[in-house]
Order: structure tokens, then C-alpha cells, then sequence
């Protein structure tokens, strides 16, 4: 087993796994510091985290300020649309959204680093596995709006036929990225 780096985007890494398969069926290794540390990342994780979510879930956007967490995600099982916006003030790309289609066929993990607020939306009823670099810190929480005029949800939503969100009041009162 082995993972490659397959995409590059603002310092935001798509992450091939390749599973073991013989006739017996599939060995997936979700994390190994060393195979990680051999393609260049070299972020310690100190959380793990499981998400079950159901079709037209979206979470997020958050992040933390004074303890910034990267993240390395997967999704086991269904869709989601991984979400992630930078809001490194010094970057160049500051409130540049992105995002990417990860799904529990392809067998991809996502990266993505300190400075970023993140969130996902499901396509599908949903699992989600991540890694944190950080410990969840309740009086440190911020987020992005995922109404932001700069994301588009709307158009998100209408090519995936999402007709119903569900989201949390808080995160429904989240503010655009200045």
C-alpha cells in the first residue's frame, strides 16, 4: 500500500491510496506516518474523527485562530463535496474558495492544511473519516459562510439535485469571508 500525491491546489494535496486486492477482497490502510512522511507530508495528527451525514448535509465552514489544525480527510462511504476556503490573511489567496468531489470509490484523500476553513456538503447519505493536527478548542471556533457569494452553493446544489439542506442554525449564521 501506498499513497500519491495527485493534485496540488494552494498548498491543498489530493492523496491516491492504492489498496491491496486479491480474491479475498481489499486491505485499505487509512493512515501510516511513514508512507505520508515519504511523499513530503509531515503534519503530526492528533485527533481522530468519524462524520455520518445524511444527503444535503453540509458542515462547516470552521476553523480555529490560535490553534490552526490541518486535516486529512476521506470519505468511506457515499459523496460529499469537500469544501475549503483560505483565510491565511498574508496569503494571495485569501477567501478563495475551492472545492473537491471526494467518494468512497476512488479511494482519495484530501489534505488540507493550517489556514483554511473547511466544511463538506453530502451528496449521498455519507461517512466521513479525518485526521486533525490540533485538538478541538471550543472558544477558538470561527467559520465561513457557505452562502458566501463567492462559493456559488446555489449552483453547487442545483447540478448535484440537492433540493433539501440541512445545516445547523449556527452554521447558518456564519459570516462571508472579508
Amino acid at each position: 500500500m501506498k499513497f500519491k500525491i495527485i493534485e496540488e491546489i494552494n498548498d491543498i494535496l489530493l492523496i491516491q491510496m492504492f489498496p491491496f486486492e486479491d480474491e479475498r477482497g481489499q486491505y485499505i490502510k487509512l493512515f501510516s506516518d511513514q508512507q505520508l512522511k515519504e511523499i513530503g507530508l509531515e503534519t503530526k495528527f492528533f485527533e481522530d474523527n468519524y462524520l455520518i451525514s445524511k444527503k444535503g448535509a453540509i458542515r462547516g465552514l470552521h476553523y480555529q485562530k490560535a490553534n490552526p489544525e490541518a486535516k486529512l480527510l476521506t470519505c468511506l462511504k457515499g459523496r460529499i463535496i469537500d469544501i475549503v476556503c483560505d483565510v491565511r490573511e498574508d496569503s494571495k489567496n485569501y477567501g478563495k474558495f475551492y472545492t473537491f468531489e471526494i467518494d468512497s470509490e476512488e479511494r482519495k484523500f484530501i489534505f488540507i492544511p493550517e489556514g483554511f476553513a473547511h466544511g463538506f456538503l453530502s451528496l449521498e447519505d455519507s461517512e466521513v473519516y479525518y485526521k486533525s493536527s490540533n485538538y478541538y478548542y471550543p472558544d477558538d471556533q470561527y467559520g465561513i459562510s457557505v452562502f458566501s457569494k463567492k462559493l456559488k452553493l446555489d449552483e453547487i446544489l442545483k447540478k448535484y439535485n440537492i433540493e433539501r439542506l440541512v445545516i445547523t442554525e449556527k452554521d447558518k449564521r456564519l459570516e462571508e469571508v472579508k
